[in-house]
C-alpha cells in the first residue's frame, strides 16, 4: 500500500508537530544554558502521547474515534507538561500553563496527522 502525496504530507506534518514540543525543550535549554524544565516537560507530555499512539497502530478508527484520541491526549499531556513543571520549581502558574497547553495541543495535532496519513486499504 502506497500513501498518496496528501498522505505523505499528513505524515511529514505528524513528525514535525510530534517533535516540536522537544525541539521547544532543547531551544529553550541551549538559550539559557542551565534551564531543563521545559525538555522533562515535553519528554512527560511525549511519553504519554507515544504510549497512546502506539496502543493504537495498526487499528482503523472513525473520525470521530481520532478527535477524541486527540482529546484525550490533549488534556493528559498538558496536565502531564504542567504538573512536571511546578514539581520542577516553575513559579507562574500562567506562563507554565500556556507553555503546556503549547506542548499538548503539538502532540494532539500529531496525533491527528497520524491517523490522516494512513494509506487506504485495498
Amino acid at each position: 500500500m502506497n500513501r498518496s502525496p496528501r498522505q505523505s504530507l499528513s505524515l511529514l506534518a505528524a513528525v514535525v508537530l510530534g517533535a516540536a514540543p522537544l525541539g521547544f525543550g532543547l531551544f529553550r535549554a541551549l538559550s539559557t544554558g542551565d534551564d531543563f524544565r521545559m525538555v522533562w516537560m515535553a519528554l512527560a507530555a511525549s511519553i504519554f502521547a507515544g504510549g497512546v499512539l502506539a496502543a493504537s497502530i495498526g487499528r482503523r478508527r472513525s473520525r470521530h474515534a481520532v478527535f477524541i484520541q486527540a482529546l484525550i491526549i490533549l488534556v493528559v499531556s498538558t496536565l502531564l507538561a504542567g504538573g512536571t513543571g511546578f514539581l520542577l520549581g516553575a513559579t507562574t502558574g500562567p506562563g507554565v500553563w500556556m507553555v503546556a497547553v503549547v506542548l499538548g495541543s503539538c502532540l494532539a495535532a500529531s496525533s491527528t496527522f497520524v491517523a490522516f496519513s494512513r494509506p487506504d486499504a485495498g
